[in-house]
């Protein structure tokens, strides 16, 4: 059974004032699976994770720790 670490995504959600709706829309992943993803009921690949950060403009390790050691591959703003 694969492992799911916790993550603060729906921190920095609704810090942002996102509701699911407007992040599954600003980053194409379906607000399904991001409820899945904030309830951490699933696991999220690096680069689904890595959209997320880049669009919640917050460090990829800030939201999804279990990141701490990858690099982006996208640009930082």
């Amino acid at each position: 059974m694969k492992k799911i670490i916790k993550n603060n995504l729906r921190f920095y959600r609704e810090k942002a004032g996102l509701t699911l709706q407007d992040l599954a829309n600003a980053t194409g992943i379906s607000m399904s699976m991001l409820y899945f993803v904030e309830k951490n009921n699933r696991g999220i690949s690096f680069f689904l994770a890595d959209r997320i950060a880049y669009v919640l403009d917050v460090p990829l390790e800030e939201i999804f720790p279990e990141f701490a050691e990858r690099k982006s591959p996208l640009p930082t703003k």
